[in-house]
């Protein structure tokens, strides 16, 4: 609004009796200001924690500025959650009233997701999108259409090249099935110094107070039997089962009967048993290897140009291979992103995704892990790479955990009777069937 105002303002000259007139025309504008539409990103990016604020600096906050410049009337506001309690809170939320627009999210929580009501559908927003580039990976069978995977991230069996030639094995040729495996992980487990005790053992494995142990370590087990932790027809877990029995037997043989894996580790937790022990040179073997774990190798200098993912990526101290079980298959996860069901605004934030999810952004994401795209996987050459295609290979067979709405409480059950088998050397199957029938007379239907 222009307001044009006439001044006319008469004064005296000092020591005169000339008197001057001065007409000054001001022009005022009143500018209105309209308030910005708001859209809400609920994110676990701490800026305290180095790779999260890169994620923050270098991907999230570019993305929210090509959103607001591509939509001037509309603002990102962010909402900070931690790790673990961004999809309670989506879903307590939902149950309060309370709306958000985009979430990341956890697919090990889409049962209860679906069971609450507490996110949309994508189906519609999906079909005429770029599906084709993501749906190669287990993640996307593990959330779609709830959610829409930012990276990948599985493992794999890490093992040090230098210590299978001392123990008289072949580095280029890693055991091919579990039988191989355990006889591998016995010429592996050495007193090196002649004193009469291990110095390195075969492998490095948990039975450990958290989900890993159930995700990394049993379930892997389980499916090579021919087994599953739940039926979704039935909604009962199937844990105990002949499969399940002929899993922990084998884990309890790895600690006391092939005596390959330190029982000084039971108990440890995934980082500690895993991560520790494998870098630290006790153990030639560490099955569980997350990808996540890359850079840690790379600056040891026991790989090559693994991080950032590269054509170029060698192997030279340590190298990998696909989990040796009929099916080859381990845990397989990212974290994804999904509209709340109380969002006002669900075309904006799908619009918001896709530009997150964007060719050109995505590998901007410094916690997405390996690439949630199947045409980076050509363009960047990690396709044609030998180390890579292992790490391909272990992500289109991954799997997903169970979609049951009690997730937590299944992996947790499980944790505690494994720790029973192998700890407290409790019969296998009378323990297992215990436990079973516990979790299905609170959970099951």
């Amino acid at each position: 609004t222009t307001v044009v105002q006439t001044v006319l303002k008469t004064e005296t000259l000092p020591g005169t009796t000339i008197v001057r007139t001065e007409e000054r025309t001001i022009v005022q504008t009143a500018v209105t200001t309209v308030a910005k539409k708001i859209l809400k990103l609920a994110h676990y990016y701490d800026p305290g924690v180095l790779h999260l604020r890169e994620g923050l600096e270098k991907w999230i906050y570019p993305c929210a500025r090509e959103f607001e410049a591509k939509f001037p009337e509309w603002e990102i506001h962010y909402e900070y959650y931690k790790w673990d309690d961004i999809d309670p809170r989506m879903i307590i939320d939902y149950k309060a009233g309370i709306p958000h627009d985009v979430a990341f999210l956890s697919p090990q929580y889409i049962g209860r997701h679906i069971k609450e009501g507490s996110l949309l559908d994508l189906t519609k927003y999906i079909k005429g999108w770029e599906a084709k580039d993501f749906d190669w990976s287990a993640v996307w069978k593990g959330c779609y259409p709830y959610m829409v995977p930012n990276g990948l991230h599985t493992r794999t069996v890490v093992y040090r090249m230098d210590m299978f030639e001392e123990a008289g094995l072949d580095p280029n040729k890693p055991p091919k099935d579990l039988d191989e495996f355990v006889e591998y992980a016995k010429k592996l487990t050495r007193d090196t110094d002649g004193d009469g005790k291990i110095d390195v053992w075969g492998l490095a494995f948990e039975v450990g107070p958290d989900r890993a142990t159930v995700e990394l370590f049993f379930a892997p087990l389980l499916w090579h039997f021919g087994g599953e932790l739940w039926d979704p027809a039935t909604k009962k877990a199937t844990f105990a089962e002949e499969p399940g029995v002929k899993a922990a037997q084998f884990i309890y043989d790895l600690y006391w009967k092939h005596k390959v894996v330190n029982p000084a580790t039971l108990g440890l937790d995934y980082t500690s048993a895993i991560y520790d022990i494998f870098l630290a040179g006790k153990a030639a073997m560490a099955w569980g290897w997350g990808n996540y774990w890359l850079l840690a190798l790379q600056e040891k200098g026991w790989v090559e140009k693994m991080i950032p993912p590269s054509g170029e990526a060698k192997a030279i101290k340590a190298n990998f291979f696909v989990t040796p079980t009929n099916v080859k298959a381990q845990f397989t996860n990212a974290w994804c992103m999904g509209i709340h069901s109380l969002s006002k605004n669900p075309d904006m934030a799908w619009e918001f995704i896709k530009i997150l999810l964007s060719k050109e952004n995505i590998l901007k994401n410094t916690d997405a892990g390996l690439p949630a795209r199947k045409s980076h996987w050509n363009e960047l050459k990690l396709s044609a790479n030998p180390v890579y295609a292992i790490w391909e290979e272990a992500a289109s067979r991954g799997r997903p955990m169970p979609a049951t709405a009690y997730y937590g409480e299944l992996a947790d059950t499980i944790y505690d009777v494994l720790a029973k088998i192998v700890m407290e050397k409790k019969p296998i199957k009378e323990t297992l069937k215990a436990a079973q029938d516990s979790w299905n007379a609170k959970y099951a239907g």
